[in-house]
């Protein structure tokens, strides 16, 4: 597993950072790398976060903006 940050909040805990699999692991589940809260599946997790960013407001230099 590695531990990464993505463009994706965690439901649980609101955490950033995630538990990926690699190839060599078993489990393919994308988990919260804070309270283990399951995600997605690796298979999913590119749809995941494409839909994830369609739901978050925009951020800019100055603050998030209103869509």
């Amino acid at each position: 597993m590695l531990k990464v940050t993505l463009d994706l909040r965690c439901n649980v805990c609101g955490g950033e950072r995630f538990m990926i699999p690699t190839l060599n692991d078993l489990e393919q589940d994308v988990r919260c790398a804070d309270c283990h809260a399951f995600k997605c599946c690796s298979d999913a997790l590119e749809e995941t976060m494409a839909s994830s960013r369609r739901r978050l407001p925009r951020q800019d230099q100055w603050g998030y903006l209103a869509s």
